[in-house]
């Protein structure tokens, strides 16, 4: 059952995805309330307590996703090395996380032991 409304859930957002709006409109407005509540219905489908989802964006704020996020940065980090796209968008993610579950960020250096120290 669960499996199911998770399968549901996801369908929704992809067909949403594709409904390109803007937040300039009230038809881009509810497509974006709808995409929220289709992230919330997904969480939900996929056992995330309430307290681990975003009211708002419906997005997961468990520790599980952001372990998942942490570990796909330095995953990528690794493989594809270093460049300056990657500093803004690790710089925007943490302060995503940062201003949502501080306390999953303070003290969590995501780029530890995957960057070669600059031999001076």
């Amino acid at each position: 059952m669960r499996n199911n409304m998770a399968k549901e859930a996801r369908l929704r957002m992809m067909r949403l995805a594709r409904q390109r709006d803007t937040l300039k409109t009230v038809a881009g407005v509810e497509q974006r309330t709808s995409m929220n509540d289709a992230r919330t219905a997904l969480c939900l489908a996929l056992g995330r307590d309430l307290d681990d989802i975003d009211p708002t964006s419906g997005h997961d704020l468990s520790r599980d996703a952001y372990e998942d996020v942490r570990k796909s940065w330095r995953w990528n980090i690794q493989m594809h090395g270093w460049n300056e796209w990657y500093e803004l968008g690790l710089d925007e993610a943490l302060a995503w996380w940062r201003e949502r579950r501080p306390e999953f960020v303070d003290g969590d250096d995501w780029l530890a032991g995957i960057l070669k120290e600059d031999p001076q």
